[in-house]
């Protein structure tokens, strides 16, 4: 669903000199960084689709309006990534994009010249931040929008821009960033259908249309069936978080990353949590990774009382 919808949001022509502007700094801004040297500006974005990257190269230079060196790379590790690479000679680049102040320095969170459009940029500042770093989450058949942040007054500007557009958007912080989700569905469709993705609105309320209710239960089993999962996750919880502490820097960076994780979210099952990490993980995926890092930590010291004894 994610590349399908990224896909779409790279083929929308804007006309908008303002809304194209506020596309491409909000990508550069999430996806990437910009260095201003002494004779040159280079602004990097590291996505996850060619089509966004060749989007984005067609945006700055048509913003520029000037000859730039632009590529667009393939960089390989635990997924393929599209690094979009664009040269300009001098900052007038970066000061055009609104990256740099008027001292040469990063901006923090948004550029005030795009947070300053209101409604009339909102649309192309989500579009932006969903090529840049936004998925598709899928959980009980229902589809919520997560876009990963820099920072937190990057989540809050995007939760501006989305109340803009008359969408309730939250900005979370995690163990492994910032976030904002759009978790209704109704703001989930009304938002794709603003920002240019009409196709990835409808499955989006398809899906509403075909999630099953859940049966009807006895409320006295859901009630014992509900501490008993509340007891099982607070104690793998637990035995992560004393993983976490006995390994402390010698965890390696992805099973930190889902330790950390399973402990700030430990009702989330192992499909749902797997959905949270970029790239996503299936739920064998994420299992494997818990009991490697409860090993890792076995190893590491003798059983002891103080060690939580149940099972990942």
């Amino acid at each position: 669903m994610t590349a399908e919808l990224h896909r779409e949001l790279a083929g929308v022509r804007e006309d908008r000199p303002v809304v194209r502007h506020a596309m491409a700094a909000t990508m550069l801004r999430l996806g990437g960084d910009v260095r201003v040297e002494q004779t040159r500006t280079v602004l990097r974005a590291e996505l996850r689709d060619p089509e966004a990257a060749f989007a984005l190269r067609r945006q700055v230079a048509a913003i520029y309006g000037r000859p730039v060196e632009s590529d667009v790379v393939t960089t390989t590790g635990c997924s393929l990534r599209y690094t979009v690479c664009v040269t300009a000679p001098g900052s007038d680049l970066a000061r055009v994009l609104g990256l740099v102040d008027r001292r040469g320095r990063a901006v923090v969170g948004l550029p005030p010249s795009v947070i300053a459009g209101g409604p009339l940029v909102a649309p192309g500042i989500w579009r932006g931040a969903v090529l840049a770093r936004g998925r598709m989450v899928a959980s009980h058949g229902l589809f919520r929008l997560h876009v990963t942040c820099p920072e937190a007054l990057v989540a809050l500007a995007l939760v501006g821009a989305a109340r803009s557009l008359g969408v309730a958007a939250v900005a979370q912080e995690t163990s492994v960033g910032h976030r904002v989700v759009v978790s209704d569905i109704s703001g989930v469709s009304a938002l794709l259908r603003t920002i240019g993705a009409p196709a990835a609105a409808g499955a989006v309320e398809r899906s509403k249309r075909s999630a099953r209710p859940s049966p009807t239960r006895n409320p006295a089993f859901e009630s014992v069936n509900a501490q008993r999962a509340m007891v099982a996750a607070e104690a793998t919880a637990a035995r992560t978080r004393w993983a976490l502490t006995v390994l402390g820097q010698r965890v390696p960076e992805h099973l930190q990353q889902i330790g950390r994780m399973r402990v700030e979210y430990p009702t989330l099952s192992l499909s749902e949590l797997g959905h949270l990490v970029d790239p996503p993980l299936s739920k064998d995926a994420v299992a494997g990774r818990l009991r490697r890092l409860c090993r890792q930590a076995d190893e590491l010291v003798e059983p002891s009382t103080d060690q939580p004894s149940t099972a990942v």
